[in-house]
């Protein structure tokens, strides 16, 4: 029996600003930047950094760490840090007269979660940034003009540069609430351009273990980044989630771990032990009863999704993703463990059988009821074998208009191949 999920991020009336205490000083870490001088600046001034050296060569230096010596799974959580940002957004409540961001009045609303980068040109200042659909959206909130209750004051931080003054504006550039995903834009930006950020580097999530050792990273409760470690427990399941809206239930795709997740992990990645993005974190199991149930969406899915906003954003007035329509309706009819002793892997093979085909629909006079689909290609992609039932869904969003998808299929003793050609809007519906 399915269980239902909410998913979270940590939501706050306002900022939180973080004073500590020790030998007598005091620190205020919600300090405005005074544009001076940092230390590798003075350093240099001094005549004590040797020429060429990089803020990161010198700091190595002084810190006696150039010869790490750490292991791979240690520098691969640095890099991910690097790759990440925490994400603040702020609503203003619907009906609302308007209000400070930090003030005390009830006026806005903070969600504060976390992101990573799918893409960076720190030359120029640009990137796209994959947070969760739900990070940015609130529905008591009045929203942005073009998508309501989508925030339309988005802040990242980066690593190192939780500060005011070092925040980075965002825009809300598309998003698909039923896949929990949203893509932001960041153009132009003087702190990106003089910051350390990288892309992450995906991983195939098609590939993932149960038992293998991952890491997530992330900005639990609002407090900053933080990284944790756990292992994947189921490596793909269909979970009943309540909706960003809390309007419906929406059956997503999600790889289960027991890395502990909290409030403000939410968009942030699941990385396999090499740094390779695994997946975007998404929620987690509030049930009383049930601990270290946490979930995050697998990349190639998250990848396919924000891919395909970014593609369509100039020709989609909804900011959703555009999905290719087959016209049919599939089922699981069979589905079993597979171990090989040779690699000491198990898998999981399904047989997924078309159980309906829609009159008019993009399938129809080619495929049938009880066809059993072997393959699907889009133009220009390698042909995937459907082995599991979520694999037909990513696929069917790498479908731009004028692509032609290929499908094997088996009926009966035959095994049968048509084309499907994409030549028109209607040929696909927005998935948002």
């Amino acid at each position: 029996m399915r269980k239902f999920y909410k998913l979270f991020s940590a939501v706050l009336g306002g900022a939180m600003i973080l004073s500590l205490s020790a030998c007598g000083i005091n620190f205020d870490q919600g300090g405005t930047s005074t544009g001076g001088r940092n230390p590798y600046d003075v350093a240099d001034s001094l005549g004590q950094v040797d020429f060429g050296d990089s803020e990161a060569k010198w700091l190595a230096q002084i810190n006696g760490s150039e010869e790490s010596g750490k292991d791979t799974f240690t520098l691969a959580t640095n890099r991910a840090l690097v790759s990440s940002v925490a994400v603040v957004s702020t609503f203003e409540r619907a009906g609302s007269s308007g209000g400070s961001l930090f003030g005390d009045d009830q006026d806005k609303i903070t969600s504060m979660g976390s992101g990573i980068f799918y893409s960076v040109d720190r030359e120029a200042g640009d990137a796209y940034v994959i947070t969760n659909y739900h990070v940015v959206f609130s529905s008591s909130s009045k929203g942005n003009e073009t998508i309501p209750h989508i925030s339309d004051d988005i802040t990242l931080y980066l690593y190192g540069g939780v500060i005011t003054g070092r925040e980075i504006k965002a825009t809300f550039l598309g998003g698909s609430m039923n896949h929990d995903i949203a893509v932001l834009q960041i153009e132009n930006s003087d702190i990106l351009k003089d910051s350390s950020a990288l892309a992450v580097v995906p991983g195939n999530s098609d590939t993932v273990t149960v038992g293998e050792r991952v890491f997530a990273v992330g900005n639990p409760d609002g407090e900053g980044f933080s990284v944790s470690t756990g292992i994947i427990s189921v490596d793909a399941e269909y979970v009943d989630i309540m909706s960003a809206d809390n309007s419906k239930t929406v059956s997503m795709l999600e790889m289960r771990t027991d890395t502990p997740i909290n409030h403000g992990n939410s968009g942030g990645g699941l990385y396999a032990e090499d740094g390779r993005l695994l997946g975007i974190v998404n929620a987690r199991s509030e049930r009383s009863g049930v601990v270290n149930f946490g979930y995050a969406i697998p990349v190639n899915l998250a990848l396919a999704v924000a891919q395909n906003i970014i593609d369509n954003s100039g020709s989609n007035d909804s900011k959703g993703a555009l999905c290719a329509m087959l016209g049919i309706t599939v089922q699981v009819t069979d589905s079993k463990g597979v171990y090989d002793e040779e690699t000491g892997k198990a898998y999981i093979m399904q047989t997924l059988t078309v159980k309906e085909v829609t009159i008019g629909g993009a399938a129809f006079g080619k495929l049938r009821e009880g066809d059993v689909i072997y393959s699907i290609q889009v133009s220009g992609r390698e042909p995937v074998v459907i082995t599991r039932m979520y694999l037909l869904t990513i696929e069917l969003l790498k479908v731009r208009k004028g692509d032609t998808v290929t499908i094997v299929l088996s009926r009966g003793e035959e095994t049968l191949t048509f084309e499907i050609s994409y030549e028109k809007n209607s040929d696909f519906t927005v998935n948002n």
